[in-house]
């Protein structure tokens, strides 16, 4: 019984990993013919250099669907048109869901000395951000706000990693533990140097590096639940009949990978219920019947 949990779980596993290794594959050849497209029907000041796009399946891959608006910058608003439009195109009734969050792009910063010039490696939100001062070099944080509709937090965050590599300085407080005003001014750094032509500033902020870790932790729960209802379904259909005492003991046995709460178990006993796999015995509400 335990070979059959574990046979179960792997083909699930392989299933979700074939799925990503198909979507990896196909998103490769949509670029190709993307960039054939582009370089057919060129389309003026647009730049192709380095742009990809990594179209996933919903629910094969851990990442959820951002839950706010984001203002993407002008500069990255074209392309990204023009890809969505292709891709409505190729694939009529699908409809694309950009994750910004997991996004990325490279910026040139030539403004400190003429010759000094570097490559910013930064997240979309970051790039909107260092956009905004593409024709002025202070903005108020409320203004970055309102051109980027970034979550007031974490531009805050955002702003303040800028600030921590030099690029951008606050006129206000820009302490970790103090939030950004409104009215405070955010302007570049035009003296900003580095030895380095390629600087890295995508780090992750800490509310998504939580985040993150919440979906993992839940998405772990999720196949253990459904785990454990594969493993109460073979044996209710072996046993046909057994007491909640028993049922319990029988889980527990079976699923060696994993120790199974019984609050979990009881929940999984519940839904099968509900999905009509198995029933409690006339008379005997601590018994369960196989419903063949």
């Amino acid at each position: 019984k335990e070979n059959i949990n574990k046979q179960w779980y792997q083909r699930r596993v392989r299933g979700k990993l074939q799925k990503m290794y198909t979507d990896t594959h196909t998103s490769k050849d949509l670029n190709d013919r993307f960039q054939e497209y582009c370089s057919s029907n060129p389309a003026p000041n647009e730049s192709m250099q380095g742009f990809s796009v990594m179209v996933l399946s919903d629910g094969s891959w851990p990442y959820s669907r951002p839950s706010s608006e984001f203002n993407l910058a002008p500069e990255l608003r074209t392309i990204h048109e023009r890809f969505s439009a292709f891709y409505d195109k190729q694939h009529s009734g699908r409809k694309l869901s950009w994750l910004y969050n997991q996004s990325k792009g490279e910026v040139e910063w030539s403004r400190s000395k003429p010759k000094a010039s570097h490559r910013f490696h930064c997240s979309t939100f970051q790039l909107s951000i260092l956009f905004q001062f593409n024709h002025r070099d202070c903005l108020t944080f409320g203004e970055l706000q309102t051109n980027t509709m970034i979550e007031k937090d974490k531009l805050d965050q955002y702003v303040k990693q800028l600030v921590g590599f030099n690029v951008l300085a606050v006129s206000g407080s820009c302490e970790k533990d103090k939030e950004i005003l409104l009215t405070d001014t955010v302007q570049l750094n035009l003296n900003y140097s580095n030895r380095k032509i390629r600087v890295n500033l995508a780090l992750p902020l800490k509310s998504e590096t939580k985040q993150e870790t919440e979906q993992a932790h839940q998405s772990v729960k999720d196949d253990r639940m459904l785990v454990i209802q594969a493993c109460i379904v073979r044996t209710m259909k072996s046993r046909k009949q057994l007491k909640h005492a028993l049922l319990l003991a029988e889980v527990m046995q079976q699923l060696q990978n994993f120790q199974p709460s019984v609050p979990a178990i009881k929940k999984c006993i519940g839904i099968l219920i509900e999905k009509d796999y198995i029933e409690r015995l006339d008379g005997e509400n601590d018994t369960y019947q196989y419903r063949a």
